[in-house]
Formats: structure tokens, sequence, C-alpha cells
């Protein structure tokens, strides 16, 4: 009975990847084209900061709990991915992308943690399960993401054949408009997680107690 919650952690699972990696995709493209700078640099950056920030996990750990972790994780990723819809300069792209990778560095690690302490009879079959989980979000979320980002720029510039003929600040103009749009429907996915990871916590304080 206890391992029916496991697919709540499941279905997380897909949201906490889909915040993660969606982003990912855009940063480049996005800040290239509406702060004018090369996103390449903010994507290293943001993997240098998960690489430094990952080797703090566990006191972290030990002082709020996992879901804790959780919480914050996805309230940073949500407020990190609003910034970057609004970033018009280099200091902001960077500083919301710093908010961003804070978030999202600890979500893959401490889901993957959380279910193994919470339902270690289910050991490497429910990790995989996990896994598998994370690469459906790849597969099917990920793409009615980039949708999201085609239409919004089509929309933007008027239509198919309006984009096609646009270029220099005017395609930039159009993919910062795409950009917002984006990084907003993004930014609501781990908005959605709050509340789930705030009632497991809650669930989880009471059965303690």
């Amino acid at each position: 009975v206890k391992s029916r919650g496991f697919f709540v952690w499941v279905v997380c699972m897909m949201g906490t990847v889909a915040a993660e990696l969606a982003p990912g995709q855009w940063v480049d493209l996005t800040l290239s084209n509406v702060v004018g700078m090369p996103g390449i640099w903010v994507l290293i950056y943001v993997s240098a900061l998960m690489f430094v920030m990952r080797h703090f996990a566990g006191p972290i750990v030990e002082r709020i709990s996992t879901v804790g972790l959780l919480i914050f994780s996805v309230v940073s990723a949500a407020v990190g991915l609003y910034g970057l819809s609004l970033a018009n300069s280099p200091i902001l792209a960077f500083l919301a992308a710093t908010i961003w990778g804070v978030g999202v560095c600890y979500l893959y690690p401490t889901m993957l943690g959380s279910v193994a302490d919470r339902y270690p009879s289910g050991g490497a079959f429910f990790l995989g399960i996990m896994g598998f989980a994370g690469g459906m979000a790849t597969q099917f979320l990920l793409p009615i993401m980039g949708q999201v980002f085609d239409e919004a720029k089509l929309d933007a510039a008027g239509g198919v054949e309006a984009f096609k003929n646009l270029s220099g600040p005017e395609l930039a103009e159009v993919i910062r408009a795409a950009s917002v749009e984006s990084f907003q429907f993004v930014a609501f996915i781990p908005v959605l997680l709050v509340p789930i990871f705030i009632l497991i916590w809650l669930f989880e304080r009471r059965q303690a107690h």
C-alpha cells in the first residue's frame, strides 16, 4: 500500500526534468538574440555552478530534509525561469540563470535519493522507473515546449511567411517575445510542483508525530 505513493514521485520526476532540460535548449538562442551575449557562456556558468553546489547537498538535506530541499529547488527554478524571461542585460541574465541553476542542480539527484529512502524495497527497479520517467519527459514534454516556442515566434512575427522574411533587429525582437512567453510557460511547471511537495512534507511530518 505504501508503494502507491511512488507514482506521485514518478509524475513529479517528469516535471523536474522538464524544468531543468527545456530551458537549456533555449538559453543559448535566447540570450544571444535578446541580451546580445553568447548564451553558451551562461550554460557553461550554470553547469559549473551546479557542479559546485551539488557538493553542499548533504549538509542542506540534514537541515531541511530532502522534501524541504525539493520545495526550495522548484521555487528557485520557477523564479529563475521567470527572471530569464525578463532579462534584458547580461547582468540580469546571469542573475536569473544563477537562481535557476541553484534550483535545478539539486532536483535530479534529490528525487532519486528521496525515492531510494522512502521505498527501499523497490531498489534498482524503482530507480529505473524514475530514470524512465525522466526519459519520457524528454521524449514527450520537451517537444511540446519546443512547439510553444515555435508558435510564439510565428505569432510575434505575424505568420510563417513574415517570419521567413525577418532579419536583424526585427528577428531579435520576435525571438525576445517568443522567449518571454516560453520561459514563463516552463516556469509554470515547477510552480505546479510546489503544492505537491508541500503536501508530501506535511503528510510525512504528520506521520512522524
